[in-house]
């Protein structure tokens, strides 16, 4: 049996694809300060294009997931989902939504029926990543049982 992660933990979106946003973000910050200069009236485009910029800038640098005692926290460019353990019913693999269905991710459900892709550990399918994703989902699965083993409100509730 796989043992679970050693928590906390943080697992960012890989080095590639936080340089590649980044610099997508970056230089569009560039060219609402540009554009900002212009005295033609571009200032308040500039000024709503360069705080947009920053502000997916600092979410991207932050893109990941962060693996606690009170759960999962998956920040995306969006949004950013917060599920506790006691809400988790099971964790699979699904489609990240990205190039068809190409990529993978670990997904999880929870007991009221919400799903939530983690699109931060999304990868290609290829026989590598898919081991790879596989063996992610069975540390999830071992994280989540060793929490129920523990947690009296997942025993008051018969989820244990």
């Amino acid at each position: 049996m796989t043992d679970g992660f050693t928590l906390p933990i943080r697992i960012p979106l890989s080095l590639w694809q936080r340089v590649a946003m980044a610099v997508v973000f970056t230089v569009l910050l560039l060219v609402a300060v540009a554009v900002a200069q212009d005295p033609g009236g571009g200032r308040a485009v500039g000024a709503a294009m360069g705080v947009a910029s920053a502000v997916m800038l600092y979410r991207v640098l932050r893109m990941g997931l962060v693996i606690d005692d009170s759960g999962i926290t998956s920040r995306t460019v969006e949004w950013t989902h917060r599920i506790a353990w006691c809400e988790i019913a099971s964790v699979d693999l699904a489609d990240a939504g990205s190039i068809g269905s190409l990529s993978k991710a670990p997904a999880l459900r929870t007991h009221k029926g919400r799903r939530v892709v983690l699109r931060s550990l999304a990868g290609y399918s290829t026989r590598g990543t898919v081991t790879r994703l596989e063996q992610t989902k069975a540390q999830f699965e071992a994280t989540l049982a060793g929490h129920r083993a523990g947690c009296a409100t997942c025993a008051r509730s018969g989820r244990a």
